[in-house]
């Protein structure tokens, strides 16, 4: 080789030595004091979060091990098993495990019937009216649960309900809403928007080949839905189930409102009747032991729900450009099938929330008449503004609900944009954690907040911010996994043509990814602002003298001052409040298609 040659290559060019020059120390220093700030962030805000979620079940397992009966947790020394034994023992454990597994199979069993069938209607048939009738089967979805029972307590009871009424004339049927059954039908209806949205994709996705070739070979409808169709959306439905019977063990209003004037309990509605009796003296041990039983329950059903929606990929049947999608036609049975369908939505929703407005605007309650038109008045909506510290419950609502909805979000766009976008080590684990909080009940978490800050030295017992706190908690995990669905789908090419330039981290969220992602964080703020107008055991397990809301004002009404055409203006408004933030929902996303 040619030393020449050599001595050329091997001599350094003068842009590379400059190149390779050290970057000056002030930015150095700069981005090391960057670093260390965001650090500091991440280490905040994981804190925060693990407090949020992790601290509020630890105290629960903690309360259930103290021999505690009317005293506090942590005023009782030492740890025992007397709870777990008087809980086992006690003869009231089998009537309750009984009315909660018949309430919650029979709730399921209604809403997945419901559900399947209008799914499958609705998006794999030539229905007529599908794009009113579709709509409306999501309605209760803008539906408080508890502004919805207190109509159906309106629209069913045995003595002047209209659709008790309708029913005792036209069939001789005695229909009572106070009863298992009655808790049963009313929360099977309230959980079918939510099956349906889970259902109907996999019904929307379905290759009308392999039907058609079923039916190629004379293979009858009702066979080719047993044998093809429902097999294939059985992820979707047993996912949809698992999480039905979640919200059906944690849910507290319907039983509470319909079981509990004749004293059927179930698990929820017996930790919040323990904590707060007619009597008075709460039994905080038996509260806790019950919380973590109900707790064991819904994690089960997670995890199952976890497993079903990890295995959905052995399902996948849309493939390729050979997908197309056909509607099965009715023929003859288009009428009568819309008919039907017509008839339940109507009695199911339609009629429970005409009952509730015709309520507020009687002077008493009483079926519907044309007699009772002449009658009408303003006269409760005009007892409910103008009572007594109305002012204040309407503030502490409006400071519940407006700070609730926007703290959840800020939380949830930390979590999604650290766990997607890779911020530190463990931050898909802390995602993955805030998922605990769904197998948490209302009851049990707003026990568990309650048990904590009876005694530590925060002093927001007896205000807005102890239900704040509870009902961010709460939220947490819906909201996160409401801003990460929408991250992931950002391009990453955005983010590193930001970065290239030198953009920092906090410049890149706040000039890319949030405006980006500005209509998915207005529909989270907007869910969590509907959700937490109607959260009632958290609002009621932690309320007082000064920090009462709406939803709270409502069961007071309902179940102590019994003044239905009052407790029906109050029903109506928190109606219409939810209405409007899910109409705006609705209309933003409508807005970001177009």
């Amino acid at each position: 080789m040619d030393p020449t040659t050599t001595k050329e290559v091997e001599a350094p060019a003068p842009d590379a030595v400059e190149h390779n020059d050290p970057p000056p120390a002030g930015r150095s220093r700069a981005e090391h004091g960057r670093r260390a700030a965001g650090t500091l962030v991440n280490l905040a805000m994981v804190l925060l979060v693990g407090y949020l979620v992790l601290v509020p079940l630890v105290i629960l397992l903690y309360s259930s091990f103290k021999a505690s009966t009317t005293e506090l947790p942590f005023d009782v020394p030492g740890f025992s098993l007397d709870n777990y034994s008087a809980v086992f023992s006690s003869s009231r454990l089998g009537t309750v495990t009984l009315n909660t597994v018949v309430y919650v199979v029979g709730a399921l069993a209604v809403a997945l019937v419901l559900s399947v069938c209008l799914a499958y209607l609705f998006e794999k048939t030539d229905i007529p009216g599908r794009s009113f009738l579709a709509p409306l089967a999501l309605a209760p979805m803008a539906v408080p649960v508890t502004v919805m029972a207190i109509a159906w307590a309106l629209v069913a009871n045995p003595a002047n309900g209209p659709l008790a009424i309708l029913v005792r004339e036209a069939l001789g049927i005695r229909v009572d809403v106070y009863s298992l059954p009655g808790m049963i039908l009313v929360m099977g209806i309230f959980g079918v928007p939510s099956m349906y949205l889970m259902i109907a994709p996999a019904f929307a996705r379905l290759n009308p080949e392999l039907e058609e070739a079923a039916a190629t070979v004379g293979t009858p409808v009702w066979r080719r839905l047993r044998l093809v169709v429902f097999p294939l959306i059985m992820p979707a439905v047993s996912a949809a189930a698992m999480l039905l019977v979640v919200v059906a063990l944690e849910g507290f209003a319907i039983p509470a409102l319909l079981g509990l004037p004749k004293q059927i309990f179930v698990y929820s509605s017996l930790i919040q009747y323990s904590l707060q009796p007619p009597s008075g003296v709460a039994n905080y041990g038996q509260a806790s032991t019950y919380g973590i039983l109900i707790l064991a329950l819904s994690l089960v059903m997670l995890l199952v729900y976890r497993r079903r929606v990890r295995d959905t990929h052995r399902f996948r049947v849309v493939t390729g450009k050979g997908y197309r999608q056909s509607r099965v036609p009715l023929g003859r049975w288009r009428a009568p099938v819309c008919a039907v369908v017509s008839v339940y939505l109507f009695l199911a929703i339609v009629l429970p929330i005409a009952a509730l407005v015709w309520t507020s605007l009687s002077p008493y309650a009483r079926p519907f008449s044309w007699s009772g038109l002449g009658s009408m008045t303003l006269s409760a909506y005009g007892h409910v503004l103008s009572s007594p510290g109305i002012g204040n419950v309407l503030v502490n609502t409006a400071e519940v609900v407006l700070v609730t909805a926007t703290v959840t979000l800020a939380l949830s766009v930390w979590i999604a944009v650290a766990s997607v976008r890779k911020r530190f080590r463990g931050s898909t684990l802390l995602f993955e954690t805030t998922f605990l909080v769904f197998g948490i009940p209302s009851v049990v978490l707003g026990s568990a907040v309650l048990f904590l800050y009876l005694y530590v030295p925060v002093p927001i017992y007896g205000t807005v911010w102890i239900i704040v706190v509870a009902l961010v908690t709460r939220f947490l995990p819906r909201g996160s996994r409401m801003v990460h669905a929408a991250l992931i789908q950002l391009d990453d090419g955005l983010i590193e043509a930001a970065r290239v330039t030198g953009a920092n981290p906090l410049t890149v969220t706040r000039t890319i990814l949030l405006p980006l992602l500005r209509p998915a964080l207005w529909k989270c703020w907007l869910w969590v602002f509907a959700h937490a107008l109607g959260e009632l055991p958290i609002a009621l397990l932690l309320t007082g003298a000064d920090n009462r809301t709406l939803v709270v004002l409502l069961w007071d009404t309902f179940t102590s001052s019994v003044d239905y055409p009052e407790a029906s203006a109050l029903a109506v408004i928190i109606l219409a409040i939810s209405t409007l933030a899910v109409w705006l929902v609705n209309r933003r996303s409508t807005e970001k298609q177009a």
